[in-house]
C-alpha cells in the first residue's frame, strides 16, 4: 500500500511538471490549439522525437515533421497539427522539447496513459466551453459500456464519437467503429486511444455520422452521447415521417435499425424526450409498445460539465421485453458532491447496488400498463412517488376559470407572476402594492375573488393567498387558481397552504414534475396531490401561531417601509441639486451621440464607408456600435447618479429577480474597456435560461463586470498581442448560475490572494490603479449574498486569473 501510494504521488508530482510547462505556449498559440502539447508529448513518449537529437539550432520544424511523416500511425494526425507547430517560433519549440527531458522519465514512460488522460481533462477543464472539445465524464461512459453489458467479442459502433469516451473502456477483443465530424476532435481523440493502446482494434474516422451512417445490421451496440437538440436536415427527418428531427431522435432510429437480435442501443441524452409532446410523445408510445426500451437511468442536473441540462441514459433492444416492464433507475442518490459545482458519478457503487438489487428506493421495474395510465411520460422520478395515506386535492379544491383577456382591447393590470409568489411559512399573502400595474399579455386570466394562487413550474408551488378587496389580479398559463369547494370536507386556506408546503407535499411535487429548462407539472398531477386533512379545528388550532407571527411580520414590515420612505426623501432634497447640474451636460451628449448614429448609419456614401473601414481597421470595432457604447455607458451613469448622494451604497439599489435571458443579453453587449484583448462569451443555450433567474440588481451587476474587464485591462494585458483573450463562460443548472471570467494575460504577484484583491486601496500596482476596483467587485458579490465567490489565481494554468461567481436560480415564469 505504501509502495502505491508513493508511485500515485510521483504521478501527481509529474503530470503537475508536465501541465506547469504547457504555459510555453502561452502567448504563442490561441488558447484553443494547446492540445498540441499532448501532441508532442506523445510523439516524444514514442521515441520519435529523440532526445539526442533535439538540441541542435536550426531547422528544428524540418526535422520534426519529416520524423513524425515515417510513422504511420502519426503521419494521418500530423496534418492537423503540422500548421499550428509551424506557427510555434523555433526557439520556443525547442524550449518545450527540452522539457520533455526535464521529467523522471522512468515514471513518465510507466504511468503515460493515466498522465496523459489527466492532463486531456485538465485541459478540457481549463479551457471550459471555449475549447470547444466537450468530454464525457470517465465515470458516465464508464457506467454505460457496464449497463450496456455486451458480448466478449462485441461490435460496437459510435457516431457522434467526439473524443472517443466509450472505446477507451472497451476489452481488446471488443471492436470498435467510431465517427467524429470535427478534424481537430478526431485527431486529439485519436491521441488518445494510442495513449491508451486502443487503437489497433479500432476503425475511428472523421465522417459525418448523419450523411454516411454505415449500412451494417449487425452491432452489437450502438452507443452515442449526440449533441443535445442538434437539428438534423429536415429531408432526412422526412425519411422517417417527421418534419423535424434531433440527432438524438435519430440516433434512437438509426440505431435500433443498425443492431442485430440481441444488440443494443445505448444513449446519453437529454431528458425533454422523456415527458415532450408531440412527435417526441408519438416515438415514446411507439418504443414502450413495441417493448423495445429495456432501461432508463436518470442523472441529476450538472453532470456534464458543458451544460446544465438533466440528463438520462436510455438502454434500447431490438429484441422485445417479454416481461412487459422497463427498469427505471435514479441513480441521484449515487452522486458524490465536489463542492458547490462539481458532481461525480459514483459508478461501482451504483453498479453494486444494480447487481444486488432489482427493486429498490434507487430502481424499480415499471409495468407498460402503468407507463400507458402516465399517458407514455417516462420521466423517472415519478415512477418513485410513495404512495401517500392521504387525500387527493381534486376531492376538495378547484380551479378558478376566470375570464380570459384576449387580443381584442389594449388590458392594463396587475399581472402576477412565478416571482411574485411567496415561499415563507409565515408570510404568504399577496401584497398587491408590490406590484406595478403593465399592458397585460392577451393569454392573461382575470381573477376576482378569494383564491390561493400555485406555481406549477417550480421546485416548490409557492402557495400564496390572494384576498380580494375590489381591485382583480390577472395571472397567466403557469399559475394555477384554485379554491374550496367540497360540501364533505371543511378546509381552513392557511392550514391548506401550510400542508401545500410540507415535505410529504414537495415529495409528491417533486416526483409529478417534468425536469428540464423548466421543472412543470401538469394541472391533472396537481390534484392528485395527497395531504393530510384532520378536522376543522385541529387545522385551525395549527395554523394558530403562524396566523400570529404572520401579524407580528406585516408590522415590522411597514416600520421598515416607513424608515426606508424617509432616508429617501432626504437623499433626494440633498442630492436634487447636483442631479439638475449634469442634467444638461448628459442631455446633450444622450442627442449628439443619437445624431451621429443616425447620421453615420443613414450614409452609405464612398466617403463614409471609408471613414467607417479606417475606423474597424485600425481599433477593429464598429463606429456606430462605439457610438452607441457611448449613449449606453451614459445611461447607465444616469441610473448610478439616480440613487442619490451615495451612489454606490449597496442599500440604495433593490435586489429583484434578473431574467437569465437579460444576463446573456447583457454579456453578449458587453464592451471591452481597451483594444489590448479579444473578448469572447460563452453563453448559456436558450433551454438552459428559460425560466430562470437570480436575485440581483442589473446596474450593479454591470458595475461587477467592467470592474473586472477594466482590472484585465490594466494589470492582466500590457500590449495588443492578437492572442490576449478574456473569457466570460454562463453554465447553467436547475439550482445554480455560475458566472466564469478567465484571462490568460499576465498573472497577478506570487502570494497574492482573494483577500488582497479585496482590500480597500490594495493593489498588484499603485501605478495603474487605486484598488477600489477589486474592493468594489467584493462588495457587490457580497451584498448579492455571494460572499464566497472565487479568485483563482495559478501561473501555471492556461488562464492564470479566474473569478468564478455562484447565483442560485429562482423562477423567472411569463418572461
Amino acid at each position: 500500500m505504501k509502495e502505491d501510494n508513493y508511485r500515485n504521488s510521483e504521478v501527481e508530482m509529474i503530470t503537475n511538471q508536465v501541465w506547469k510547462s504547457m504555459s510555453l505556449l502561452r502567448g504563442i498559440l490561441p488558447v484553443e490549439h494547446h492540445h498540441v502539447y499532448l501532441f508532442l508529448l506523445s510523439a516524444y513518449y514514442d521515441g520519435i522525437i529523440k532526445s539526442v537529437n533535439i538540441d541542435f539550432s536550426n531547422n528544428l520544424h524540418h526535422y520534426l515533421f519529416s520524423s513524425l511523416e515515417r510513422e504511420e500511425q502519426y503521419s494521418e494526425i500530423l496534418n492537423v497539427y503540422k500548421p499550428i507547430i509551424d506557427s510555434i517560433p523555433e526557439e520556443r519549440l525547442n524550449e518545450v522539447l527540452h522539457h520533455f527531458t526535464m521529467f523522471n522519465n522512468d515514471v513518465l514512460y510507466q504511468y503515460f496513459d493515466k498522465i496523459f488522460d489527466d492532463l486531456l481533462f485538465r485541459l478540457a477543464d481549463n479551457q471550459g466551453k471555449y475549447s470547444g472539445e466537450f468530454l464525457l465524464p470517465n465515470e458516465i461512459s464508464k457506467f454505460v459500456i457496464e449497463i450496456a453489458d455486451i458480448p466478449n467479442r462485441a461490435s460496437v459502433f459510435n457516431p457522434f464519437a467526439g473524443l472517443a469516451s466509450f472505446a477507451t473502456h472497451l476489452d481488446s477483443n471488443q471492436r470498435y467503429y467510431g465517427q467524429e465530424i470535427v478534424n481537430s476532435t478526431w485527431a486529439l481523440g485519436m491521441l488518445r486511444l494510442m495513449r491508451l493502446n486502443k487503437h489497433t482494434q479500432i476503425k475511428y474516422r472523421v465522417e459525418d455520422s448523419i450523411r454516411n451512417w454505415p449500412e451494417s445490421e449487425d452491432f452489437d451496440l450502438v452507443i452515442s452521447n449526440p449533441p443535445f437538440n442538434y437539428k438534423i436536415d429536415p429531408y432526412i427527418a422526412h425519411n422517417f415521417g417527421r418534419k423535424k428531427m434531433t440527432a438524438e431522435t435519430y440516433v434512437i432510429h438509426r440505431g435500433l435499425e443498425s443492431i442485430n437480435f440481441d444488440g443494443k442501443v445505448a444513449c446519453v441524452i437529454s431528458q425533454g424526450i422523456l415527458f415532450r409532446g408531440s412527435d417526441d410523445q408519438r416515438l415514446r408510445e411507439s418504443l414502450v409498445e413495441q417493448g423495445l426500451i429495456e432501461t432508463i437511468v436518470s442523472l441529476p442536473s450538472g453532470m456534464l460539465k458543458h451544460t446544465g441540462i438533466p440528463v438520462c441514459i436510455m438502454i434500447l433492444t431490438r429484441k422485445k421485453n417479454i416481461n412487459n416492464t422497463i427498469k427505471m433507475i435514479d441513480a441521484s442518490s449515487f452522486v458524490e458532491r465536489k463542492g458547490k459545482r462539481e458532481k461525480r458519478l459514483e459508478v461501482d457503487r451504483l453498479l453494486e447496488h444494480l447487481f444486488k438489487f432489482n427493486q429498490s428506493q434507487a430502481v424499480v421495474e415499471v409495468p407498460i400498463e402503468q407507463i400507458r395510465k402516465n399517458n407514455y411520460n417516462l420521466n423517472v422520478q415519478r415512477y418513485f412517488v410513495e404512495d401517500f395515506n392521504g387525500e387527493p386535492l381534486i376531492k376538495f379544491v378547484k380551479r378558478i376559470s376566470g375570464k380570459r383577456v384576449g387580443k381584442e382591447n389594449t388590458v392594463i393590470g396587475k399581472f402576477i407572476r412565478t416571482s411574485n409568489l411567496k415561499d415563507n411559512d409565515v408570510s404568504y399573502q399577496l401584497d398587491l402594492t408590490e406590484i406595478k400595474k403593465r399592458e397585460l399579455p392577451s393569454h392573461s386570466i382575470k381573477i376576482e375573488k378569494d383564491c390561493i394562487l400555485i406555481s406549477t413550474r417550480w421546485k416548490s408551488l409557492k402557495p400564496t393567498l390572494f384576498e380580494y378587496k375590489g381591485e382583480p389580479i390577472y395571472i397567466g398559463i403557469d399559475l394555477l387558481a384554485i379554491e374550496m369547494y367540497s360540501e364533505n370536507f371543511e378546509v381552513n386556506p392557511h392550514y391548506l397552504i401550510s400542508e401545500l408546503r410540507s415535505p410529504q407535499v414537495i415529495k409528491q411535487v417533486t416526483g409529478f414534475q417534468n425536469p428540464g429548462a423548466i421543472t412543470s407539472l401538469n394541472r391533472a398531477d396537481f390534484f392528485a396531490i395527497k395531504i393530510v386533512l384532520p378536522s376543522i379545528e385541529e387545522q385551525k388550532a395549527k395554523v394558530q401561531g403562524i396566523l400570529e407571527l404572520s401579524e407580528k411580520f406585516k408590522i415590522l414590515q411597514r416600520e421598515r417601509n416607513l424608515l426606508a420612505h424617509g432616508k429617501q426623501v432626504k437623499s433626494f432634497d440633498e442630492f436634487a441639486s447636483l442631479k439638475h447640474s449634469l442634467g444638461a451636460p448628459r442631455q446633450n451628449i444622450l442627442s449628439n451621440t443619437k445624431s451621429l448614429i443616425r447620421f453615420f448609419e443613414n450614409n452609405n456614401s464612398e466617403a463614409f464607408l471609408e471613414v467607417k473601414n479606417l475606423y474597424k481597421n485600425k481599433y477593429g470595432n464598429n463606429l456606430t456600435e462605439d457610438i452607441s457604447q457611448i449613449k449606453n455607458d451614459i445611461n447607465h451613469i444616469s441610473s448610478i447618479l439616480e440613487k442619490g448622494e451615495q451612489g454606490l451604497v449597496l442599500d440604495n439599489y433593490d435586489l429583484t429577480p434578473i431574467s437569465l435571458k437579460d444576463i446573456n443579453k447583457l454579456l453578449m453587449h458587453l464592451k471591452k474597456s481597451s483594444q489590448n484583448f479579444t473578448l469572447h462569451f460563452d453563453k448559456a443555450s436558450v433551454d438552459e435560461v428559460k425560466g430562470k433567474a437570480i436575485n440581483a440588481n442589473i446596474t450593479l451587476f454591470e458595475i461587477l463586470l467592467n470592474n473586472i474587464l477594466s482590472n484585465a485591462s490594466k494589470y492582466a494585458f500590457e500590449d495588443g498581442n492578437g492572442l490576449n483573450l478574456l473569457v466570460i463562460e454562463l453554465k447553467v443548472t436547475e439550482d445554480i448560475m455560475i458566472l466564469e471570467i478567465r484571462n490568460n494575460g499576465k498573472p497577478f504577484p506570487r502570494n497574492y490572494d482573494k483577500q488582497k484583491f479585496s482590500a480597500k486601496y490594495t493593489t498588484a500596482n499603485p501605478t495603474k490603479g487605486t484598488g477600489l476596483g477589486g474592493y468594489d467587485i467584493n462588495r457587490i458579490a457580497t451584498y448579492f449574498d455571494n460572499e464566497e465567490w472565487e479568485l483563482n489565481l495559478n501561473n501555471e494554468e492556461v488562464f492564470p486569473v479566474t473569478f468564478k461567481f455562484s447565483f442560485p436560480i429562482i423562477p423567472m415564469i411569463n418572461e
